[in-house]
């Protein structure tokens, strides 16, 4: 399958990515509440831009079904990641009141490459460089969560990002977007594939750099 493929192919940047400190410290409960906040704001930040990524995605597609998929995964992102993140935000943060002065430039070097991609690529490139986010996210709040004991989920402080990422409904969306990004497998040469991986590759430093530059809250690189 294509995912396991560029997985395989990328297998020391992705587990730096999937078992970062970030996450660890996340799972354990040890991560400090103010950089917990400062990523929260930072990925509402990357979410929006995120979310313009699947109308790139819909704007490149070839028929129908590839747009139903993006306009699909653009409402999911909007109405539910962004929702859970406006909801803890409330503890400290007036999200209404973000603007430019408060991306970081980690933040904008991610969310810019990626709408780079969509705007000079085609719908699998966007669709590749989308994956990583979607992905990884799925594997490490699953993990997570059967990592914890049932009474230390119950008084985990992070309890409901967790139970988002590890939720049915969030991993109902990545198995649908997993299977939908393999069913390319059989379509694309050697040369495709050597661009995707450029592409995955890229994505995943950048998820990693996106945890290391929370956990230090650093808003300069």
């Amino acid at each position: 399958m294509l995912l396991d493929k560029l997985i395989k192919e990328n297998k020391k940047t992705w587990e730096q990515y999937i078992y970062h400190e970030f996450v660890k410290k996340l799972q354990n409960g040890t991560l400090e509440k103010d950089t917990f906040l400062f990523y929260l704001k930072q990925d509402y930040i990357f979410l929006n831009n995120y979310a313009k990524c699947y109308a790139l995605l819909a704007l490149n597609a070839n028929n129908a079904k590839e747009i139903q998929f993006a306009i699909k995964n653009q409402n999911y992102t909007l109405e539910g990641e962004l929702e859970l993140h406006r909801s803890i935000l409330k503890l400290g943060i007036d999200v209404e009141k973000l603007d430019y002065k408060d991306e970081s430039l980690t933040n904008i070097a991610y969310t810019r490459y990626l709408l780079s991609v969509g705007q000079n690529g085609d719908y699998l490139d966007m669709l590749c460089a989308l994956s990583a986010c979607a992905i990884g996210y799925a594997y490490i709040g699953e993990e997570i969560y059967k990592g914890l004991s049932e009474k230390s989920l119950e008084n985990h402080p992070y309890k409901e990002w967790i139970l988002t990422y590890a939720g049915k409904e969030f991993q109902d969306e990545i198995k649908e977007f997993k299977d939908f990004f393999n069913s390319y497998t059989n379509s694309i040469s050697e040369e495709k594939f050597k661009k995707l991986n450029e592409i995955f590759y890229t994505t995943i430093r950048l998820e990693t750099a996106f945890w290391q530059h929370s956990l230090e809250q650093k808003m300069e690189i």
